[in-house]
């Protein structure tokens, strides 16, 4: 009899409506180890877009190869790194310590996926991979490996991108302990030209081979690695104050003790060739040359060590409406390298930071009807030392259907430092030092969710005073001053009979648009007709797929600094960029072929991204991915 009892998910962690679903996954925070529930979608709806920046955002600038850098085009949904910002414009395509997801499983669960020009010549395919296989080891237990691979060769010259991701991570719901620990690794390789020469070749005139189009740096690469090893655990204590306390897993009155342990380090390694002769190759850089006349090997490296403990008291139970109280300390340990003059001299001597910090936090909720929480964190000492940054937000939810309606408001203070590299860097191409003034941001969201309607409405207003940015040179400088961003997006889905109209639109305005570019309108306008082919088995969608911005002047990219720069030579955007497809859903597979940029030369040739790269040109994309239990 005692092998015969089934084995059940016991933890507190979740509420018992999840506990007997087949696949549950979640994001933790590392901060005090809470969960996030997400929504899996395996399906073809889900699996339409292949780059991450447009499964969350209407559109992005990037460099125009899968997996090389990019930014999107909503403010409000822009990485931040401050430790390492030439790894911003990579994160999108890779997971972080506080976005990875986790995963519990009743049976082994496998995805595989590919993506690419399959048929496209060697000298210009691109290829996307994913490998995902989790499974549980006991009811609380769970391991996970993910492979991502995204990248391609490019249309121009020298612009092959290689972007990979390894994560491993293992996670254990129990009555009483709950943690959350892995490994992630990206790593990118990426011949850098520099873009195009002349953008007018692109827009003015039909080149039969676009490799044989001018670019500006003859020979530079760009190499970047991220490793993070860490680990999020946290047991509960009940307390009893008499008999007739709950013993029930979660309830009551609790304390929670947790620790937080995270070591990551950042690499980029910058290369380039330039003659004394290539008068294109040496504008590029303001024909500055620090070290070499004519060869670079610029190397950065930060390593960062932080330990966080943390206290989460339940004073009552886990739903009334103050349900937790937290409080934590942590310290980090920051070395930093880069090159300079004297280290010929003298050696070379890492910059080393010990940073202090205590944070706290409170939460609850009213039923299903309200949820609140509110977190703070206060830098004592080294390099943030002084940061203040304050996050609350509350959720309003109706139900007069199943579905509901939910109304979020958030509220966001951040006074920072700025990153390290804003302030002092040397390589062969800039050098500065600078001491700018900390960074202070307010942020106002609203968010308003009826999943019923399938209708989003978001509006933010961030009002940024010092903000810094790279300028046209490609120098860090800082806007003494304020700039306001104001942000609107409405996401709506239609359907009419087998027709379906599928809409994102965003709506932004800068206050100084030469601090922060942003384009005034950016569209995502999804339009098609859905048939059953085959009753549950076979689905299909034909239809197009239609991104668009308003011109402004999109950034450029710097391959040196590994940072996005502003520039005023010319605005890019008022291109329809229209991807015809049939998208298939045949059981669990997903399937589509689009045929891309259908409209190439319509109402012109400027399908650019950011300044000087442009945009794929018309080829056939295919795309499939199959996820599968192991029974």
């Amino acid at each position: 009899m005692k092998w015969s009892q089934p084995r059940i998910l016991e933890t507190y962690i979740l509420p018992d409506s999840l506990k007997y679903k087949r696949l549950i996954t979640w994001k933790h925070d590392s901060w005090l180890n809470n969960i996030e529930m997400l929504n899996p979608d395996t399906t073809y709806q889900e699996n339409f877009h292949v780059y991450p920046f447009m499964k969350n955002d209407v559109g992005g600038t990037y460099l125009g190869v899968s997996g090389s850098a990019a930014i999107t085009h909503n403010y409000f949904k822009r990485d931040k790194l401050d430790i390492f910002e030439p790894f911003e414009p990579y994160l999108a395509w890779s997971h972080t310590i506080d976005n990875v997801p986790f995963y519990n499983v009743k049976t082994p669960y496998t995805e595989l996926a590919y993506w690419g020009t399959l048929f496209a010549n060697r000298d210009k395919e691109e290829s996307n991979i994913k490998v995902m296989h989790t499974q549980n080891l006991s009811p609380s237990w769970n391991i996970n490996f993910t492979y991502n691979r995204y990248g391609g060769v490019g249309l121009a010259q020298r612009e092959a991108t290689d972007n990979r991701t390894v994560t491993l991570t293992t996670n254990y719901l129990g009555k009483k302990y709950l943690m959350h620990g892995g490994y992630i690794y990206q790593g990118i390789k990426r011949e850098e030209n520099g873009g195009i020469l002349d953008d007018k070749m692109v827009i003015d005139t039909t080149v039969d081979d676009s490799k044989e189009l001018e670019y500006r740096l003859r020979e530079a690469d760009n190499q970047l690695k991220r490793n993070t090893l860490f680990l999020t655990h946290s047991y509960g204590l009940p307390i009893r104050w008499n008999k007739d306390d709950t013993l029930a897993v979660g309830e009551g009155t609790i304390t929670y003790f947790g620790h937080t342990f995270e070591y990551t380090t950042y690499t980029k390694k910058y290369t380039d060739k330039i003659e004394l002769t290539d008068s294109v190759g040496r504008a590029m850089y303001n024909n500055i040359f620090l070290i070499s006349p004519t060869t670079s090997s610029d190397s950065i490296r930060v390593s960062s060590l932080q330990n966080k403990a943390f206290i989460r008291i339940q004073p009552w139970g886990k739903d009334a409406i103050l349900s937790k109280l937290d409080g934590g300390i942590g310290h980090q340990y920051m070395n930093v390298y880069n090159f300079r003059p004297d280290y010929y001299l003298h050696g070379t001597s890492n910059q080393t930071y010990n940073n202090v910090f205590v944070y706290f936090g409170a939460q609850g909720n009213f039923r299903k009807y309200f949820k609140w929480d509110a977190n703070a964190k206060y830098d004592l000492s080294g390099y943030y030392a002084n940061n203040f940054r304050f996050d609350s937000k509350a959720i309003f939810s109706f139900y007069p259907h199943k579905e509901g309606i939910h109304l979020t408001a958030a509220i966001k203070l951040d006074n920072r430092r700025p990153g390290w590299l804003s302030n002092s860097y040397y390589s062969n191409h800039y050098q500065w030092e600078n001491n700018f003034e900390n960074i202070t941001e307010t942020k106002l969201e609203g968010y308003l969710n009826i999943p019923k309607y399938k209708l989003t409405i978001f509006a933010g207003y961030s009002a940024i005073n010092n903000p810094t940015y790279f300028g046209t040179q490609g120098y860090a400088a800082q806007h003494l001053d304020i700039v306001s961003v104001l942000s609107a997006y409405i996401q709506k889905n239609f359907r009419l009979g087998f027709l379906h109209l599928d809409n994102r639109v965003l709506f932004q305005m800068s206050s100084n648009k030469e601090i922060i570019p942003l384009p005034e309108i950016s569209a995502n306008l999804k339009y098609y007709m859905q048939f059953e082919l085959v009753k549950n088995v076979l689905t299909a969608q034909i239809g197009a797929d239609v991104t668009y911005n308003t011109p402004y002047f999109a950034q450029a990219y710097n391959p040196a600094l590994g940072v996005f720069q502003n520039q005023n030579e010319r605005e890019i955007g008022n291109y329809p960029y229209i991807d015809g497809f049939v998208n298939l859903q045949w059981k669990r597979a997903s399937i589509f072929v689009k045929y891309l940029n259908a409209a190439q030369g319509w109402p012109d040739g400027d399908y650019f991204s950011a300044h000087h790269y442009f945009r794929p040109q018309t080829a056939i994309k295919v795309g499939m991915h199959w996820p599968f239990y192991v029974k």
